[in-house]
């Protein structure tokens, strides 16, 4: 009896082993075959670019830095929620951006909830596409190392310190667009680039320094417990931020098999860890009896649902409750804005 419980357990360890090794077409299979939550399908990616994509494994960890700490009152939250929906006219909720091989998730993370909340706290008046470059280059070390990974929390400090100019996409029409063109197959990662505080040719809108839009806070979420365990109120914690101000960034483990997600609710199920990631939460929902979150990548709109992905909620999958980060505008406009503001009051007084 002895014998054959040894030999069961011997076999399920070679299982695992091999499970945990597999790697292309072969590991897709592996997925498809031994669960339904969700679909995967053949990404041509080579072990190079997954490592770029991602960013070091200490960075989706809180903050060595002390961080203030948001609890923050639950409410009677619906049971699917999606921002897009609820804030139909902040057109950046939806936009999907491209990372392409720097390490930059982090500040593309912060890029994008600043841009939605600032939508949001304005009623739609205000909608700046948010630079990722004037983040990623001019934060500097107190934020991270730039394209090898950084604190999604030091980027919203960074805005509501120093604040953030306009930019977008490579090739934007803002005051700093992002430098790096999207690509299929990456096969080098960059490096930073330095920190210009000046505007692209050809903006007129404002000066580098006018174009500035500042965050009156910046904070993580009080989600996990003195022992680093999540806490029972984790999930409405997050749901509530969400409802009430807008998306949230969050950092999270990647493994492998994610690389290959399609569509339904990603869990992990076999792969190498590859590094840390960070993305933006817009909503939840359930699927098939699974509660998920609802999340926007900045791999392009080629990766799984549009660029969007579902991952399980309520379970901390890969540490996504953990490290939950979010901020709120200083005022709805850009400094160019509040020049004209005082401009109008002024003349009127006269």
């Amino acid at each position: 009896m002895n014998f054959i419980l040894k030999l069961i357990l011997i076999l399920l360890s070679i299982n695992g082993f091999f499970s945990q090794n597999l790697t292309g077409q072969d590991l897709v299979n592996h997925i498809n075959e031994i669960q339904n939550s969700w679909r995967a399908e053949y990404s041509p990616i080579s072990e190079v670019e997954m490592k770029f994509k991602v960013m070091d494994i200490k960075f989706s960890e809180v903050s060595p830095k002390d961080e203030p700490l948001i609890t923050v009152q639950g409410v009677n939250v619906p049971i699917s929620f999606d921002a897009r929906d609820h804030w139909p006219n902040c057109k950046s909720i939806k936009l999907i951006r491209n990372q392409a091989y720097c390490g930059a998730c982090w500040a593309f993370g912060a890029a994008e909830i600043i841009s939605d909340r600032i939508c949001i706290q304005s009623g739609g008046a205000h909608q700046p596409i948010i630079s990722v470059e004037d983040i990623l280059s001019c934060c500097g070390s107190s934020c991270g190392e730039g394209c090898k990974g950084g604190y999604p929390l030091e980027g919203l400090k960074f805005w509501m310190n120093s604040g953030v100019v306009t930019g977008g996409d490579y090739n934007g029409t803002g005051c700093q667009p992002y430098t790096f063109p999207p690509c299929s197959s990456c096969e080098s990662s960059k490096t930073t680039p330095s920190c210009r505080k000046t505007c692209q040719t050809g903006y007129l809108e404002a000066t580098y320094k006018n174009d500035k839009h500042f965050g009156k806070s910046a904070y993580r979420l009080s989600t996990t417990t003195s022992s680093n365990k999540i806490s029972p109120d984790a999930i409405v914690t997050i749901q509530t931020e969400i409802y009430n101000n807008g998306p949230v960034e969050v950092s999270y483990r990647v493994y492998e098999d994610f690389y290959h997600y399609k569509s339904g609710v990603y869990h992990y199920v076999s792969g190498k860890l590859t590094g840390a990631h960070a993305v933006k939460i817009i909503g939840w929902g359930t699927e098939n009896k699974v509660d998920y979150w609802l999340v926007a990548n900045s791999w392009g709109t080629s990766f799984g649902e549009n660029g969007f992905f579902k991952i399980r909620r309520g379970t901390n999958e890969c540490g996504i409750e953990e490290n939950v980060v979010a901020g709120l505008a200083k005022n709805s406009g850009s400094g160019i804005d509040c020049f004209i503001v005082l401009l109008v009051l002024i003349l009127y007084l006269i």
